[in-house]
């Protein structure tokens, strides 16, 4: 009987989880597939070992790692997660975030070198990305253009650990004397089959600033052995023969990443981004952005519209631990003057009174959930009749909203928004229209300054510099940006809302002005913030607190702004230093003056990096 096709045979190893949708690409080490999970409908990529190889043990265990490896190094925002790892069928494949986008070495071909400063801003995201593995004592040992992926934020993605290796340690499956990697980037130690270090992967970080800065590689002779002796004999080049108007200090710093002698470079990621955020540099998200092949587009526009299965409760099987999100329209960004893994750098506050009314864009998220909702939804249907808003509102509040289905993890408790459909926008912009959603939990408190404070001693993150930070940790977060707003729930396996899902979590399905109801609030308004438990008579539908006042909230939904938003923005910051990336936010602030904007429909928009003491936010997750 003749072999199944590797496609067929995939699918049967992938089993009922996941639906195989086009190639993306590969080479002759792995085959990268688009797929789709069939009880969610979340977008993979899949990663599937050459078969030829699969036969090698050592390689074999080589792949394995690489999911072991990069799925330890968390949700960082440089770093393409792990979801899952199995084999069947013959194959073995990693399954992991899927990210439209374009490698940087595509890029490059298409637009040709960068200029310092995005140049700047690629290697600063790459050092926070080697910044993460640095902590674990992990060696990338293959950095190059080809592994960076620039996703449509301007984003840059750190791709393929394969080969790396824990520092310092020998696991039998790299031999003494074995080189590993692309010759064009390899430092010197690595060609000797040494122990390598982070210094080694700073030479090869510093070989791409080379590239990215003139367009070429500072050693790129005519056979591969001819590269490697230039490696580790020669001088490298100046940048300034290639380009006299880059300034020396960058040639300095370039000059230092590439040095022979490890004890001669950088001996840190920390080092090296004092010295290029001194410079002026940034890790937030650039102003590049890719070119994503319309095919591609295609498949993730029809996927969309393909009929999910419904496992059964007793059989349904969950991804990994991990929410596997669709990030096709999904897009955390960074800011451009963000405070960024401890490192403080210049931003901008961005008064109440100052916020700027925009018009909007809408997203779509997909995702999984935990276990713990998929065993909630047999009395979703029962809960959403027992708990929905009645068709007319008393003018006053009288009583709080009847406890929301729920369940508690370690960030907190978040209330179940079932599935279905509500009346979105406000009649006065013409935005009203009817939006389904799937079922989803919301937070029941915007993310308060002690929760936030977890999320700073984990991860080293910069905390916010405010007075309540500290003497009040059960007020909500506040002054922090997008970007901020974003790696907390990354850390906290959650993810921020969309305009549509924070409006339905706060106004419920019967088409309210505000979550308690039609009546405006017009006495006795807080003019500070509060605790995040607040204000009882007025929670949502759902049992939220504090949808309408307390801090404006994050939400993930682009915004285009128009030419006075910009104008505005510039009026107030005196200049044009902010991000071109804007960002709705919902539900009106406590402060002075700013109760009329507690309407759940009321729209503004902010840059990523605008901070102010009235902005947190608050996190979903999708439910099955």
């Amino acid at each position: 009987m003749a072999q199944a096709a590797p496609h067929d045979r995939l699918n049967e190893a992938l089993g009922s989880k996941y639906q195989i949708l086009c190639h993306l690409g590969g080479g002759g080490m792995s085959q990268v597939y688009l797929a789709r999970h069939r009880f969610h409908g979340g977008l993979v990529a899949i990663k599937v070992l050459a078969e030829h190889l699969a036969q090698e043990p050592s390689i074999v265990s080589r792949f394995q790692r690489e999911a072991r490896m990069t799925a330890s190094l968390g949700n960082h925002p440089n770093i393409v997660p792990i979801f899952d790892i199995g084999e069947g069928n013959g194959l073995y494949f990693i399954v992991m975030q899927f990210i439209p986008g374009e490698d940087l070495a595509s890029f490059l071909r298409r637009e040709g070198r960068l200029a310092l400063p995005q140049a700047a801003n690629v290697i600063a995201q790459v050092a926070e990305a080697l910044s993460c593995a640095e902590a674990k004592h992990i060696v990338h040992r293959d950095l190059k253009p080809a592994n960076m992926l620039l996703d449509e934020s301007g984003r840059i993605k750190l791709l393929d650990f394969g080969i790396s290796r824990i520092t310092d340690y020998s696991d039998g499956l790299t031999r003494p004397g074995e080189s590993m990697g692309t010759p064009y980037y390899m430092s010197p130690e690595q060609i000797r089959g040494e122990v390598c270090d982070i210094r080694s992967d700073l030479y090869s970080l510093g070989v791409v600033f080379f590239e990215l800065l003139t367009g070429r590689r500072p050693f790129d002779n005519e056979t591969t052995i001819a590269t490697q002796m230039a490696h580790l004999n020669t001088a490298p080049p100046s940048l300034l023969d290639y380009d006299p108007e880059l300034p020396a200090q960058c040639d300095a710093i370039v000059q230092k990443l590439i040095a022979k002698q490890p004890e001669d470079r950088y001996q840190n990621t920390a080092e090296l981004l004092s010295v290029l955020i001194g410079r002026g540099a940034t890790t937030s998200a650039s102003d590049l952005r890719p070119s994503v092949e319309r095919r591609l587009r295609e498949v993730i526009s029809q996927a969309d519209g393909l009929p999910l299965d419904v496992p059964a409760m007793s059989t349904a099987t969950p991804v990994s631990s991990a929410a596997v999100i669709d990030q096709s329209e999904a897009r955390p960004v960074a800011p451009m003057n963000a405070t960024t893994n401890g490192r403080q750098t210049p931003h901008v506050e961005y008064p109440a009174s100052e916020l700027i009314v925009p018009k909007s864009s809408s997203t779509r998220w997909v995702a999984v959930a935990g276990i713990l909702a998929v065993l909630l939804l047999g009395i979703a249907a029962t809960a959403f009749w027992l708990l929905r808003p009645k068709a007319s509102v008393a003018p006053a509040v009288t009583h709080a909203p009847a406890p929301a289905p729920a369940y508690t993890d370690g960030h907190g408790r978040m209330l179940l928004v079932s599935e279905g459909s509500f009346q979105f926008g406000a009649a006065a912009d013409h935005t009203v229209r009817m939006v389904s959603l799937p079922a989803f939990y919301v937070d029941e408190t915007e993310v308060s300054n002690a929760e936030y404070r977890r999320f700073c001693e984990a991860t080293g993150h910069q905390p916010p510099t405010t007075p309540d930070y500290a003497a009040h940790p059960d007020y909500p977060v506040s002054n922090i940006s997008y970007d901020d707003a974003s790696a907390y729930a990354t850390w906290a396996g959650r993810r921020l809302p969309t305009e549509e899902e924070w409006e339905k979590a706060a106004r419920g399905t019967d088409g309210r002005s505000y979550p308690w109801g039609n009546d405006p609030w017009t006495g006795n308004v807080p003019d500070r913030l509060q605790p995040v438990i607040s204000e009882p008579l007025r929670r949502s539908p759902y049992g939220a607190y504090n949808m309408a006042g307390n801090v404006w909230e994050w939400t993930a939904t682009s915004y285009s702004p128009t030419p006075a938003d910009n104008a505005g923005m510039k009026r107030l910051l005196k200049g044009q230093n902010f991000s071109a990336d804007w960002r709705m936010i919902k539900g009106g602030s406590f402060a002075p003056g700013a109760s009329e904007e507690f309407d759940t429909a009321k729209r503004r928009g902010l840059p990523v990096d605008a901070r102010s003491l009235w902005i947190g936010f608050r996190c979903v997750r999708s439910a099955p």
